[in-house]
């Protein structure tokens, strides 16, 4: 149990890092924007364009991701992912930033794909849940230490300086991996691995997990990448709260995702699921599809938190479905087809706003309704997939 603790919270560090990188772009825009030619709405061409990296490197790499080590995979993405972010560091247009972010994606899809296969390979399904949700709880804690001290950092000196931070801490990370992640090599099986790739690409089973998690990502990331500029433009919040409002939204999020991956272990993922899709849509509507009701804050724990804890019960459920000699291509694929769902959710919120004449983000309403009607598809894929589980393999 030590040795598989270890192993697990190495998984979420790779994880920590690959989604402080993505993430830290969103809420610098307004900054990002003051510093170079680009505008606020130009943050979702930008963060649409790594997601769609992310998605698309990691379904390259899926068919070959099984035939090596996992250890060896994640140094290198996590090797990759720390110079690519450094990189962005020399930026000076819009054209050079989605440059250096579609590399950096590059890396970030074998990096995402390799922690959760590494959690599937250590740690058994009646105890995944639990496990799952300390990985995908660093979304939560980047938001409630990475982001509000990026953005610290980004006015105490400039844009760049975070991205000089998360550099640091991927060497650090990457250090980590060589010295106390043991060689993973059980699912080593080339012949099988070949053959399950394809399986996984034509089943009905795979697809739709895949399209359970894509819908769901296309609902989140239309309203996450303007989180910053429409509470800041649009409703008046102060950027020198925006810290603080990352912190409590993460620190929220860290508690209800760990809500949601022991729900999942002892009540189901469906009924944890089914409450986190109703409070989300409920809190989408308040929030960005009228003048909302309730505080900014509340509107913002409860967005985040319900992302959190319902994404929890459909990856852990999903993480059933493949055999050990198929995780990382099956996860590669998952997570890249999330990823580029959170490239179509970013794109598409950009192309449905404009901006007023004061910089204020015009037509939110309508991404608001996208959120909502996509939402509404992880459940009902959710109930078929535990069905599939439940009666077959």
């Amino acid at each position: 149990m030590k040795q598989e603790t270890k192993i697990v919270w190495i998984a979420a560090l790779i994880q920590f890092i690959n989604i402080t990188d993505f993430m830290m772009v969103m809420p610098l825009g307004p900054d990002i924007s003051k510093n170079l030619p680009i505008n606020n709405s130009d943050i979702g061409i930008i963060c649409g364009c790594y997601t769609l990296a992310v998605g698309i490197s990691g379904i390259a790499c899926a068919k070959f991701l099984d035939n090596f080590d996992r250890k060896t995979v994640a140094i290198s993405a996590v090797l990759g992912l720390s110079l690519a972010t450094l990189y962005a560091t020399f930026c000076w247009d819009l054209y050079s930033l989605v440059g250096a972010r579609v590399l950096a994606g590059i890396f970030g899809g074998p990096a995402a794909a390799i922690s959760f296969s590494i959690v599937c390979d250590v740690v058994p399904p009646e105890r995944r849940g639990k496990a799952m949700a300390i990985v995908m709880g660093m979304f939560s804690v980047a938001s409630i230490a990475a982001i509000p001290f990026g953005l610290e950092l980004a006015a105490r000196g400039t844009w760049r300086t975070p991205f000089y931070a998360i550099t640091i801490l991927g060497i650090i990370v990457l250090l980590l991996i060589i010295r106390f992640t043991p060689s993973l090599k059980e699912h080593l099986n080339h012949e099988r691995a070949s053959r399950s790739f394809f399986k996984i690409i034509f089943n009905k089973k795979y697809i739709l997990a895949f399209i359970m998690m894509m819908t769901a990502a296309i609902s989140s990331y239309a309203i996450i990448t303007n989180f910053s500029a429409y509470f800041q433009m649009n409703l008046g919040y102060p950027r020198s709260s925006l810290g603080f409002l990352y912190f409590i939204g993460g620190l929220f999020s860290l508690i209800l995702i760990q809500i949601g991956g022991r729900s999942s272990d002892k009540i189901g993922p469906i009924p944890t699921n089914i409450l986190g899709t109703v409070l989300l849509v409920i809190f989408t509507y308040d929030g960005f599809m009228h003048s909302p009701q309730l505080p900014l804050i509340v509107i913002f724990i409860m967005f985040m938190g319900m992302v959190c804890f319902r994404n929890i019960s459909a990856t852990t459920e999903a993480s059933k479905i493949p055999e050990p000699y198929e995780r990382a291509a099956f996860m590669s694929l998952f997570s890249s087809l999330q990823h580029i769902g959170n490239g179509i959710g970013a794109l598409s919120a950009s192309l449905i706003l404009t901006v007023g004449s004061g910089g204020e983000l015009i037509n939110m309403k309508w991404v608001g309704l996208l959120s909502i009607v996509m939402s509404l598809f992880q459940p009902i894929a959710l109930v078929i997939i535990h069905r599939f589980n439940n009666t077959t393999k």
